[in-house]
């Protein structure tokens, strides 16, 4: 009843999302196929709204509409597919649902509703039309009203920010005032939420090129930005260069997939922002080593504030590489709309390229304020870090102390690639502090480094010590290592578009609780070398 009922009569102005949505799964929903992340509803149905889904999850994201994107790529021939689908959601929540209408859920849907909605609201259901422009204004005075409740959900207030703005721009009733409070909650998040490399407090790299898109929209259906918002964005374009691999997706770091690389070129075609390049990201704590076609993304960060750690991952000192535009060493990834179970088993330390010791986390899980939400993620201190180059080549280096009160172990780990991007050497070393004073294990400690291979990415053991990698593309890489085990074993990659198969090289060995790390069995050395 707080909502009202006042409507406009058109949309005035339509919203420029920089997102290029992924037609082949826009043709899937054309035909009735609904798949959300590893979640599908079985059979085809021309609308999902009326049946059961897998999970509440899958609700909440069919709510969203952040896949209407996707089948707005189709074009013009899925436009009667887009008016039924909207006029279908009318029908059954354009009044309220509980979920349904959830604040972030609400601005997800209006943002994607004033972008890619356009025929619905202009070639629709006649009968439907009012009922919609009714609801739509309801939904953008909701987020008048719940602005301190998406104040604590960071990237939704971004997207409550930019949804306001659009939904002033569109001629909304009272649309000054809308337009003046979404320009206030970007102010307040570009100030609270990025850090002054233009990295977000998150350490994701998709949560930033989300809000990237956000703000790019929001920017451009204003006549005067408000200056943090436009001297923001050119941080964070440079920062997303930066977190690119050779494919022009994405490193799949802290709750995040490799997202989509045309999407990324066209938010920073219209970013207007002078090309800044680096390889050290001093705030956001990610180094970037880069040689011939090699690409090199090295987590030397710990976990971030409290506050945004709720997707955090225990990743500390864990890396993914790219050779040419082909991805070989990853992390499994988390894409946003893959499911909570799936999102908390990729938070493990052994779901990334890393090294692991006992199977234990690199970094506290810990239960979430007043039980609300899922648990966070704090720690481990990292010291060390290091980066040297000269006429072989760049070496980069970090240490944490993640493994410290559980066997009382350092992880220290080097990389180091040659100029032309044809050898990548790795040394893991595994050591006692020596003013640790607890009582050391009796027994030896066993670690594991695991290296997640891209689901592309053929793998087999050719000699002892010794694994072939091999690309759709051609390219072969030689692993060699003096691991005492090495062995290949299934993994799972949730940082692609669908989620899929896909193998892990893991080389294993077992530390000296009173080990030094400068000789085995604390000591693991391993080098990648293209083939041929």
């Amino acid at each position: 009843m707080r909502l009202g009922d006042a409507a406009p009569d058109r949309i005035d102005r339509w919203g420029e999302d920089p997102r290029v949505g992924d037609a082949e799964r826009g043709r899937e929903i054309g035909k009735g196929v609904w798949r959300i992340a590893a979640e599908r509803i079985a059979g085809t149905h021309p609308t999902p709204w009326r049946m059961p889904h897998p999970s509440r999850h899958f609700t909440a994201r069919l709510h969203a509409f952040s896949w209407l994107s996707d089948l707005a790529a189709v074009g013009p021939s899925a436009h009667v597919r887009i008016a039924e689908l909207i006029d279908g959601w009318i029908e059954a929540y354009g009044e309220w649902d509980d979920l349904a209408w959830d604040p972030e859920l609400t601005a997800e849907r209006l943002f994607a509703w004033l972008c890619w909605g356009r025929p619905a609201f202009e070639h629709g259901a006649p009968e439907q039309r009012g009922a919609l422009l009714r609801s739509a204004a309801r939904q953008s005075r909701l987020l008048l009203v719940a602005q301190n409740e998406l104040g604590e959900r960071h990237l939704g207030s971004i997207k409550a920010g930019a949804a306001l703005i659009l939904a002033g721009a569109a001629g909304f009733p009272d649309a000054e005032r809308l337009a003046e409070q979404g320009e206030e909650m970007l102010i307040e998040a570009c100030a609270k939420q990025f850090l002054p490399d233009g990295g977000h407090q998150s350490r994701s790299p998709e949560t930033l090129a989300e809000a990237f898109y956000d703000l790019i929209a929001a920017r451009d259906a204003l006549a005067d930005p408000p200056p943090i918002v436009r001297d923001t964005l050119p941080k964070i374009a440079n920062m997303v260069r930066m977190l690119r691999l050779g494919d022009g997706g994405l490193g799949c770091f802290h709750g995040g997939s490799e997202n989509s690389p045309t999407s990324i070129e066209a938010a920073l075609a219209r970013a207007d922002s002078e090309v800044r390049a680096f390889q050290y990201a001093t705030h956001l704590a990610y180094q970037r080593l880069e040689a011939g076609g090699v690409r090199i993304l090295f987590d030397v960060g710990a976990a971030p504030p409290f506050s945004y750690s709720e997707r955090a991952h225990a990743s500390a000192l864990a890396f993914e590489m790219s050779s040419d535009t082909e991805r070989l060493i990853v992390n499994v990834g988390a894409a946003r709309e893959l499911e909570p179970a799936a999102r908390l088993a990729a938070r493990a330390t052994n779901g990334h390229s890393a090294l692991v010791v006992g199977d234990a986390l690199s970094a506290t899980l810990e239960d979430p304020r007043r039980g609300r939400g899922p648990a966070r993620l704090s720690g481990p201190n990292l010291d060390e870090v290091r980066r040297s180059s000269d006429e072989s080549g760049i070496t980069v280096q970090g240490r944490h102390d993640g493994y410290r009160a559980q066997f009382g172990l350092l992880h220290r780990r080097y990389l180091f690639v040659d100029h032309d991007g044809k050898n990548l050497r790795g040394i893991d070393e595994l050591i006692r502090p020596m003013k640790l004073k607890s009582t050391p294990a009796k027994r030896p400690i066993p670690f594991v480094a695991r290296f997640h291979l891209h689901p592309n990415v053929r793998a087999r053991l050719t000699d002892h010590q010794t694994a072939l990698l091999e690309t759709p593309g051609g390219q072969r890489w030689r692993l060699k290592t003096d691991a005492p085990d090495i062995a290949i074993e299934p993994s799972i990659y949730w940082g692609g578009p669908t989620v899929r198969e896909s193998l892990q090289i893991v080389l294993s060995g077992h530390a000296d609780p009173m080990g030094h790390g400068l000789a085995p069995p604390n000591r693991l050395r391993w080098a990648l070398t293209r083939v041929g």
